[in-house]
Parts: C-alpha cells; sequence; structure tokens
C-alpha cells in the first residue's frame, strides 16, 4: 500500500541524451545512485545503476571510456510531486550486466567531465581582462556560476593548455573552485554562493546525530536537494545542542535506491563567522 504523506513516496527523473534522442526514466524503475559533490577542487561525480533496461536501451548507452562521445546525464530526485535536480554531467562510462535474473546498467558519470578531456585554452589575456574569462570562453559546457571577485591584470598574460588545469593555476591562496551542475563557482573561504538557508531539524529530515571531527560537522538527512555546496543551513538538532548553528556546506555525499534503504544525504561544513553572499 502507498504511503498517504508524500513526504515518504520517493520519486526521481534521470534523463539521457543519446545521439540526440532524449531517453527520460522515472519509477517504477528501480534505480540505485551515489553523488559526491564539494567545494574543493575536484570535478563532481556520480554513479548510477539503472535495472532491467531494454535491450535497445542497454545497447544506445553503452559507452567506453576511452569513446569522445558527448552523452549529457541529469539526475532530479525527492519525494511525489517534488523533485529537484542534484546532479548534472556527462556520461564518462556505461556498461550492462547480468547479475541472476536482472540486467543492470552502470553509469559513470562526471560533473564538467566533458571539458577537463576536451577543452583546450590558446589566449593572451591583455590588460583588465582576466584570465578566468577568458578559459571560461573555450569551454564547450561549463558556464558562469558565482565568481568571487577576481584581480585585473597589469601585463599581458600567455594561457596555454588544458582549460580546467589553467583554471586551477589562476586561484589564489584563499579561493577554491568547483564545478555544480555545469557551472563554474570560484569563491573565498568567507564567502558562499546565494541567500537561501534551509533549517534542518527532525521536522525536515535530519537523521540522527550530528558529529564534529576537526572543526566540521557531519549530519545525515533524507533526501533534500534545497541543501547545496557552498550554501548554507541553519542546523537544528535536539540531541545535540552544542553543534546548534548556521554552516557553510562543503560537500554533499547522496546516496539512493527507489526500492531500497537508502534515501538520504550525507552532509559536511563548519561555522565560518561573517559569510559574505557572492
Amino acid at each position: 500500500m502507498m504511503l498517504k504523506n508524500s513526504r515518504f513516496v520517493r520519486d526521481f527523473v534521470l534523463d539521457i541524451e543519446v545521439n540526440n534522442k532524449g531517453l527520460s526514466f522515472r519509477p517504477p524503475l528501480r534505480v540505485q545512485f551515489e553523488a559526491t559533490k564539494s567545494i574543493y577542487g575536484q570535478l563532481n561525480k556520480m554513479s548510477v545503476k539503472i535495472y532491467n533496461l531494454n535491450g535497445g536501451n542497454r545497447k544506445q548507452l553503452a559507452k567506453d571510456p576511452e569513446q569522445n562521445t558527448l552523452i549529457p546525464i541529469t539526475l532530479s530526485a525527492g519525494y511525489q510531486d517534488k523533485t529537484e535536480k542534484i546532479f548534472k554531467g556527462t556520461v564518462f562510462e556505461a556498461y550492462s550486466e547480468r547479475r541472476g535474473t536482472d540486467f543492470i546498467t552502470t553509469i559513470e558519470s562526471i560533473d564538467g567531465g566533458y571539458d577537463m578531456y576536451n577543452s583546450f585554452t590558446s589566449q593572451t589575456v591583455i590588460g583588465k581582462d582576466n584570465a578566468v574569462k577568458a578559459i571560461l570562453s573555450d569551454f564547450t559546457r561549463i558556464k558562469k556560476g558565482k565568481i568571487t571577485e577576481q584581480n585585473s591584470l597589469v601585463r599581458p598574460k600567455v594561457l596555454v593548455g588544458n582549460s580546467i588545469k589553467l583554471l586551477e593555476e589562476q586561484l589564489n591562496d584563499d579561493e577554491t573552485f568547483y564545478i555544480d551542475d555545469e557551472k563554474l563557482y570560484i569563491i573565498k573561504a568567507n564567502e558562499v554562493v546565494s541567500e537561501y538557508i534551509p533549517v534542518i531539524n527532525s521536522e525536515t529530515g535530519l537523521i540522527n546525530q550530528p558529529q564534529r571531527a576537526n572543526k566540521i560537522v557531519t549530519f545525515d538527512t533524507m533526501m533534500n536537494p534545497s541543501i547545496k555546496i557552498g550554501g548554507r543551513v541553519d542546523l537544528r538538532s535536539e540531541t545535540a545542542l552544542h553543534l546548534v548553528g548556521i554552516y557553510k556546506v562543503e560537500t554533499i555525499i547522496y546516496a539512493g535506491d527507489n526500492y531500497g534503504s537508502d534515501w538520504r544525504q550525507k552532509c559536511s561544513g563548519r561555522i565560518i563567522p561573517d559569510l559574505q553572499v557572492i
């Protein structure tokens, strides 16, 4: 019997574009997924397992890592009548295998991965033009997100090489970059990317007691796509009052199985005084 409370009715939309043809998957199809997002410079990744696709779809989705084929993928997840995007990127590898009576299609994806392998910059930046703007113009899929104020260049600067690697070289010591949903963010330690601060407590999905180690607080919630890396949360735990506060979210690990026990996310962050919104 289906639960009447839509908060507990899991829902997802998995959209994949292959050869200019859109494929869209929803329940009752079974999916398992894990996606990791962080503000610390590594490109974010997602692994998805889809159960019992038909043979035609399994064949269309097959991709070897060395194939330079563009296959966009987007996963939205949440609860009945309300899903939000939790990952957007491109497929790095996809294959199918049989386990018992099930055919399982595994898809490995990277947010910004297509540009990581294919973008190349060869430009000279002059005067007030900044290097980040020049590099962005050479990306195929990555667009501009929130970027902290960049220093103007006084002298010409030659940029030649892989665009992602060049981007890393432009950062100041107090800056970090990340790609989220194929948008580039560059922020300082005391900056966040949104005014919105969701409240996280037992009524909104907080699971178990938050933990702190090395000044980083980790907490589990039910699937809640309104929590964003580079944003803030208002953590209100009734069992760990010493950890109540407003945190900058640095890492989120999503884990889902619409026929299993997982439909949650693990978030990590820290309290930073005087956070500024960019």
